[in-house]
């Protein structure tokens, strides 16, 4: 059923979409999905970059008087300066589909049932579904509906102890069913609450979503929180693609995308089944992107239940391909590799690996103990995986923030060859 309901939409995205009108000829009406995607390049940031918002929308609709209505929304996402996208959101779509993708996992399911549901966001405060909760704002100011928006300050590393507290008091305050949370903004508030003798009140569920999830990470925020915490794997671009169940494993969501995973073709030393995530979305008709490059790599679990669709469950989320390192042998570190190498080292706090040059890397480590001790068992760790690549691991007082706000685990600052490496 998913296939076809995918190839039927996108067939008709190609056709009614002024983007894929040189595809035409090629992607008829009643194609298959194999051979529909067959025909279609991949689609990169750059690509959508370079096209005006015309040519996102079907013939005959009128951009500018849509978006005044409000009919269509335009959105920047919140990657690197170097990689944000303007996109156009059908009204309401992002809402729509992450319920529904949320839906997927039972107890969550359950927890939104519930009149009583409330919710808070933490993350950084130019993501929040297109709106900006910066500066000075009341509680009053930053609630939407059954949501609280609770931060208003765009790095972490510069929060101040009342504003911890603040956010803290809020979730209470908002009687807190489910916390949707950027994992690095909330270990730094759960590290916070613990060294206060306080919890963070959530009744429900914690989803972790925004970013790259640490072992790190986890380890702060339960020393604040104990109840269920769940992965909710999405890009703004594209919408919810995987929501973690029950079981431990990321089900893809029905409905809103096809994914098809591409598996490296490179060794890729500490995961397993590999692949690089390319997505056509199904159910939007202003700007649907067919094929799209997100970034991302995955470890597909290919043996478990495909629950909702065809497409295969993932055992985790590795990272960005562009936060890999790539060794001189060629062989592929992926951000979730380096997590579980460190896994044991109870007391690193924080790290950023840093991979300026092809033989090089940086490891910046904030420890929780003796620092000299901490450095050498990380280089230990790391060997391993880093093979042949020079490593240089110094202690640090803090991560900071990019520039969107969010925290890179890993940074690789030249190219990958995508095409070559996936496939």
């Amino acid at each position: 059923m998913h296939a076809e309901w995918a190839a039927e939409h996108i067939t008709k995205a190609v056709a009614e979409t002024p983007f894929y009108a040189k595809h035409r000829s090629a992607v008829g009406e009643g194609a298959s999905l194999d051979d529909a995607l067959s025909h279609l390049p991949l689609l990169f940031k750059k690509d959508v970059r370079a096209a005006l918002p015309r040519a996102w929308v079907p013939a005959g609709r009128d951009t500018r008087a849509e978006l005044a209505s409000g009919a269509l929304e335009l959105v920047e996402t919140s990657g690197s300066t170097e990689e944000r996208l303007r996109i156009l959101w059908d009204r309401g779509w992002w809402m729509r589909q992450e319920e529904r993708a949320m839906r997927t996992n039972a107890h969550v399911a359950r927890c939104l049932d519930d009149p009583s549901y409330r919710e808070a966001i933490l993350t950084t405060p130019v993501c929040g579904g297109g709106v900006c909760h910066a500066g000075d704002m009341t509680y009053e100011e930053r609630c939407d509906a059954h949501r609280i928006f609770l931060n208003m300050r765009p790095d972490p590393t510069y929060w101040r102890d009342a504003d911890m507290t603040r956010m803290i008091d809020e979730i209470a305050r908002h009687r807190t069913v489910g916390l949707e949370a950027d994992p690095a903004y909330l270990a730094a508030l759960a590290r916070h609450a613990a060294a206060h003798g306080r919890t963070l009140e959530v009744s429900g569920f914690t989803q972790l979503t925004y970013a790259s999830t640490t072992r790190a990470h986890l380890r702060s925020i339960r020393g604040a929180y104990a109840g269920p915490i769940y992965q909710l794997y999405g890009a703004s671009e594209v919408g919810v693609l995987f929501m973690e169940g029950e079981d431990g494993l990321l089900h893809h969501s029905p409905y809103t995308t096809h994914v098809e995973l591409l598996a490296a073709k490179v060794p890729t030393p500490g995961a397993e089944n590999v692949a690089l995530v390319v997505v056509s979305t199904l159910d939007r008709t202003a700007q649907p992107l067919l094929r799209f490059v997100v970034g991302d790599l995955v470890q597909v679990a290919p043996s478990a239940p495909r629950k909702f669709t065809s497409v295969p469950a993932l055992a985790s989320i590795e990272g960005r391909v562009q936060d890999a390192v790539l060794r001189p042998d060629g062989a592929l570190i992926t951000t979730g590799a380096i997590d579980r190498a460190l896994e044991p080292l109870s007391e690193v706090r924080d790290f950023q690996v840093t991979q300026s040059t092809p033989t090089d890397v940086t490891v910046d480590v904030v420890t929780r103990g003796a620092e000299g001790r901490v450095l050498g068992q990380v280089r230990d760790a790391l060997a391993p995986l880093f093979g042949a690549l020079r490593v240089d691991v110094r202690g640090a007082t803090a991560v900071a923030a990019e520039p969107s706000g969010k925290f890179r685990i890993v940074r690789r600052t030249f190219p990958l060859d995508v095409a070559r490496t996936f496939g």
